[in-house]
C-alpha cells in the first residue's frame, strides 16, 4: 500500500506523527527551536519541510518490502507493535538516509561542514557509512518508530508469509 494512494488525511497524519517525533527525539537530546529550526510545530513548519515528512510516509511500503513486509489496515488495535530484527532496523535505517539524502539533493541542498537551513546546506548529505553513530541513531529511530506511526493512521505492519 503506498501513502500517496491513500486519502490525504492518512497521508497527512503519517507525515505529522513523523514529524512530531523527531521533535520529542530533539527535545530529548537537548535540542530547543532555538539550536534546532526544524523543532516547531507542525503548522508553522516550512512547506518544504512537510513535504518532506510526506515523502518519508510515502517511501514506508518500499522500505517494509525490503524486509518482507506490508502494510495494511490494523486488524487488532489493542494488539501489541510490530517490532523489527536489529538488522532489519539498520538495513531499512540505511534505505531511509538514502531516501532522504537523494529527496534534499533533488530540493537544491549541498553538502557543507555545518548545517544551514536557509542555504540548504548540510554535513549529513554523505553515504551511511560516513555518518556518525549519533546520526544513524536518527534514521534508526524513524524506523523503530514506524510501526507508532502507522498504527495512530489505523494501519499495521505485517510480515508476508
Amino acid at each position: 500500500m503506498k501513502f500517496k494512494s491513500v486519502k490525504p488525511q492518512i497521508r497527512e497524519k503519517i507525515a505529522r506523527a513523523i514529524h512530531e517525533d523527531y521533535v520529542r527525539l530533539q527535545k530529548e537530546k537537548g535540542q530547543t527551536p532555538q539550536t534546532n529550526p526544524s523543532m516547531i510545530s507542525w503548522n508553522e513548519l516550512p512547506e518544504n519541510f512537510k513535504e518532506s515528512n510526506r515523502q518519508q510516509a510515502d517511501h514506508i511500503s518500499i522500505k517494509l518490502n525490503a524486509v518482507g513486509c506490508e502494510v495494511a489496515p490494523l486488524n487488532d488495535r489493542d494488539a501489541e507493535l510490530f517490532k523489527f530484527t536489529p538488522e532489519e532496523i539498520e538495513l531499512l535505517a540505511e534505505k531511509e538516509h538514502e531516501r532522504w539524502v537523494e529527496e534534499r539533493k533533488l530540493d537544491g541542498w549541498k553538502p557543507g561542514q555545518t548545517k544551514d537551513i536557509e542555504k540548504k546546506i548540510s554535513p549529513y548529505l554523505v553515504s551511511w557509512d560516513q555518518l556518525t553513530e549519533e546520526i544513524k541513531e536518527y534514521d534508526r529511530n524513524t524506523v523503530r518508530s514506524l510501526p507508532a506511526f502507522l498504527a495512530s493512521a489505523g494501519f499495521g505492519i505485517y510480515r508476508l508469509k
